[in-house]
């Protein structure tokens, strides 16, 4: 008999170490994306662990602004604690490192969302969040002529949300007149 969890057992095991060592809440696509990408489990594989663990209370979906997110349970803190020499040195360290570098992305994922959509009288709906500690810190809609515009805003939104912020903040409070 190997010391070492195989199958289902090391999957569970595994998702259950890479929540604790990320140490933030997941969407289910940041899950499958930090797995892909990192070549933790194949896809059904996680799907089917993620599942398991969420129906024996070991992960909890907990609805968010930005989507239903999943954080590990004081029930899959114990359990992981008490199984977690079950997974091989070599693979906790590699989880490790990806939780590490992947730490900083999905914090930034987390605290900056966009939504894109087709205005019914033309152009195009952006809404631009910033989340703090789940909630919502600030929020704009904004109708922009063309996709391109909206993606543009899209994608530097996470860069210029702090500046916008501070803008909004110094403008509301008068502290921006002279």
């Amino acid at each position: 008999m190997s010391f070492f969890s195989k199958g289902v057992t090391k999957d569970k095991l595994t998702v259950l170490y890479f929540f604790d060592a990320l140490s933030i809440e997941l969407t289910r696509d940041q899950i499958t994306t930090f797995s892909g990408e990192n070549e933790i489990i194949p896809y059904f594989d996680l799907q089917s662990a993620v599942y398991a663990l969420e129906e024996e209370g070991m992960l909890a979906a907990v609805p968010r602004q930005r989507g239903q997110c999943y954080c590990i349970t004081p029930r899959g803190k114990d359990t992981l604690e008490m199984f977690k020499e079950r997974l091989p040195l070599s693979h906790r360290k590699e989880l490790d490192a990806a939780a590490e570098a992947y730490r900083e992305k999905l914090l930034r994922e987390s605290q900056f969302t966009v939504s894109i959509e087709r205005a019914a009288g033309g152009g195009w709906r952006t809404t631009l969040r910033t989340l703090e500690r789940n909630d919502e810190l600030m929020g704009i809609s904004i109708l922009l002529p063309d996709r391109e515009s909206a993606k543009k805003a899209a994608a530097i939104w996470p860069d210029r949300a702090l500046a916008i912020y501070t803008y909004l903040i110094n403008e509301l409070l008068g502290e921006g007149e002279n």
